[in-house]
């Protein structure tokens, strides 16, 4: 059992018999009153997301999870298959499970996936992935490098913001917690 206030995302939490993923979180401290933590929670039977508001002394059930290291191997139309990395097994996964980490896909990257009674629950992508810059704006001569970003499009198929020194065809490392650039890793 943990306090509401512990709760993060991507933890896969017990309520009411039902096992939900916390897909966001916020911790509300209003002006009186006590306070909360405002969630979005995934219900991991039908895959219905809903709000949830937990008082901040509140006790949760957190499920403690096996976590197995896979890699991608193909994608057969919605489905997304998997390899355990220990025993070899295949395990599919769909489209709606993987969210965000569809993004993040590739067969040299190693991902956590975390099952409860064989049951695959949450999958994670490494903290850092490189992308090709497919397309970009052109770096203005003589702009400020202070706070302008400019979007890029990356062979992912994710839109992100760069600095303006990226140019298409450059290598990039971004931050698959929340997409965001990091370094150039080549031109």
């Amino acid at each position: 059992m943990i306090n509401a206030i512990q709760i993060r995302k991507g933890m896969v939490i017990l309520l009411n018999d039902k096992l939900y993923r916390v897909e966001d979180m916020k911790h509300i401290t209003p002006g009186k009153g006590n306070a909360v933590v405002q969630t979005k929670i995934r219900d991991l039977n039908d895959m219905t997301i809903r709000d949830y508001r937990f008082r901040s002394a509140e006790k949760v059930e957190r499920v403690a999870l096996e976590t197995k290291e896979v890699s991608f191997s193909y994608q057969d139309e919605n489905q997304f298959i998997f390899m355990d990395n220990e025993t070899f097994d295949q395990i599919s996964l769909n489209k709606d499970f993987l969210g965000e980490v569809a993004y993040y896909l590739s067969e040299d990257a190693i991902y956590s996936l975390e099952m409860f009674k064989d049951r695959p629950m949450n999958i994670t992508p490494p903290l850092t992935m490189e992308f090709k810059v497919i397309e970009t704006e052109k770096a203005l001569k003589g702009a400020t490098v202070q706070a302008s970003y400019k979007p890029a499009k990356l062979d992912n198929g994710m839109e992100i913001q760069v600095p303006p020194f990226i140019e298409a065809e450059n290598i990039i490392k971004v931050d698959t917690r929340d997409g965001s650039y990091i370094e150039r890793v080549s031109k």
